[in-house]
C-alpha cells in the first residue's frame, strides 16, 4: 500500500476520532453511537499501521489493488451503518405515529369530559 493512501487513512482516522470525541464532549451524541465510529476508526488506523494486512486481503479476495479492498470495506461499513440508522429512524416514527395517536385520544377524552 502507498505511503499516501497509508497516511490519509491516518489522517482522516485521526479526524473522525477528534470529531466524534468534540461531540460527545458538547453532548450532541450519546456514546453508544460513538462507539461505531470509534471502531471504524480504529480499523483505518490498524490498517494505516500494518499495510501487509489489506495486500493479504486483497490477494486472498482476488482484488487487484489493495486501495480498492479498503474502498469496498469502507463503502460495505457505511452502507451497514446506513442500514441500522434507517431502522433506527424507522422505529422511531413508528413511536411518533402511535404517541400521536394516544396523545390525540386522550385529548379527545378530556374534551368529552368537560362537556
Amino acid at each position: 500500500m502507498e505511503l499516501e493512501l497509508r497516511l490519509i487513512l491516518l489522517f482522516g482516522a485521526v479526524l473522525t476520532m477528534a470529531y466524534f470525541i468534540r461531540q460527545i464532549q458538547k453532548k450532541r451524541m450519546q456514546i453508544d453511537y460513538a462507539i461505531y465510529w470509534a471502531l471504524f476508526s480504529g480499523a483505518l488506523v490498524v490498517l494505516a499501521a500494518f499495510p501487509g494486512i489489506v495486500t493479504f486481503g486483497a490477494r486472498l479476495l482476488h482484488i487487484q489493488s489493495p486501495a480498492n479492498l479498503i474502498y469496498l470495506c469502507l463503502i460495505f461499513a457505511l452502507i451497514i451503518k446506513l442500514f441500522t440508522t434507517t431502522v433506527k429512524v424507522s422505529k422511531l416514527n413508528q413511536q411518533v405515529t402511535e404517541l400521536t395517536q394516544h396523545i390525540a385520544l386522550y385529548e379527545r377524552e378530556q374534551k368529552e369530559a368537560q362537556e
